[in-house]
């Protein structure tokens, strides 16, 4: 297994590295879908005949109620877990330079379709474009493996920008950037003792601003943003939910179920429990989501959201791999058990 394992990522490290790139003309090509949310225009005047939810709602409540469920299980499970083995040395570099490539393709090519991180936050302006300028030169640096220091304060400087072009709250549904930034500088800093010393906290970040990221968005995109999730539903029919028999479940519950899913996803991956078990499912989603495009024969949808999920792909890889964050963990508050060493990764 320790030998096939890094060869094995060796090789996924090509074919994804081949699928980017072939994909990037049907991208370039294609730009109906750039600068909006949900696959649909935010500007539609049918989004007036969609109804969202009150928060006194019982379906909202009862999601609620089963969030709470839900977080609670897992910070009760997190101290019964057996702990899985991080992997080798050899592996872990592996993982590290899929991340690198991962992101920097993903900033390449949507800088290329004229938009800033995501495809609906659209270029314009000077700023708007010394951002998208800013974010290839990014891109470029992560793909060839060089500066990667630098690269992360750019990357910070990067999301300084979009908070003042896109606002606070735009710029805080992307901010797994932050966590990804932190992430490949605090493996790459120059002073030796100093990198072992943040080398612990790395992944933490990592995972942290993730969490909030799946906040941000779940609340920004699905729970006040329904109407768009229902027009999306309504357009490329996603509720399987009616297949299944469920005829009462509509696209309305089904918007909020996303939502509140995602929601707490977030939450736990900030809390820092059951990490594994909750990245695995926000990945399931993901190849799903990508997997029903393609059933569709929405071609163009699907490598849209691939490509706008490759960070979150990259994060999944070193979750998994590199363990999930020993530090900053909520059950650091009440429990009195030392604290588990956690294996520092390597610089790519």
């Amino acid at each position: 297994m320790n030998t096939f394992l890094p060869t094995s990522i060796n090789h996924l490290i090509s074919r994804m590295v081949a699928l980017v790139l072939a994909t990037m003309s049907l991208v370039l090509a294609s730009p109906a879908l750039a600068h909006v949310r949900w696959f649909v225009d935010p500007n539609d005047p049918s989004l007036e005949t969609f109804e969202g939810f009150s928060f006194t709602d019982p379906e909202v409540l009862v999601w609620i109620a089963l969030a709470f469920t839900l977080i609670g299980a897992s910070i009760a499970l997190d101290t019964k877990l057996p702990k899985i083995k991080v992997v080798e040395s050899k592996t872990r570099h592996d993982v590290m330079e899929l991340v690198r490539i991962f992101v920097g393709m993903s900033f390449l090519l949507t800088a290329y379709d004229g938009a800033v991180v995501a495809p609906h936050l659209g270029a314009f302006g000077p700023l708007g474009m010394a951002l998208l300028f800013l974010q290839a030169a990014i891109g470029i640096m992560l793909i060839a493996n060089r500066f990667l220091k630098h690269a992360s304060f750019l990357m910070l400087l990067l999301y300084g920008g979009m908070v003042v072009k896109f606002g606070f709250f735009g710029a805080l549904e992307y901010c797994n950037i932050i966590g990804i930034a932190l992430f490949l500088l605090f493996n790459n800093v120059s002073d030796s003792q100093q990198r072992e010393r943040l080398k612990l906290y790395s992944v933490a970040a990592l995972r942290i601003f993730t969490g909030v990221a799946l906040v941000a968005l779940a609340v920004g995109e699905k729970l006040q943003g329904a109407l768009l999730g229902q027009a999306f539903m309504a357009a490329y029919n996603w509720n399987f939910m009616n297949e299944i028999g469920l005829d009462w479940f509509d696209d309305r519950l089904f918007v909020l179920s996303a939502g509140m899913m995602e929601l707490t996803f977030g939450i736990i991956l900030i809390l820092g429990t059951t990490t594994r078990l909750t990245i695995l499912a926000l990945s399931a989603v993901m190849f799903l989501s990508n997997t029903v495009f393609l059933a569709q024969g929405a071609q163009e949808e699907a490598m849209v959201e691939f490509i706008g999920h490759l960070p979150l792909i990259a994060t999944a890889l070193i979750l998994l791999f590199l363990g999930y964050g020993q530090r900053l963990k909520v059950t650091d508050l009440f429990t009195n058990r030392s604290r588990p060493v956690d294996p520092a990764p390597v610089a790519a």
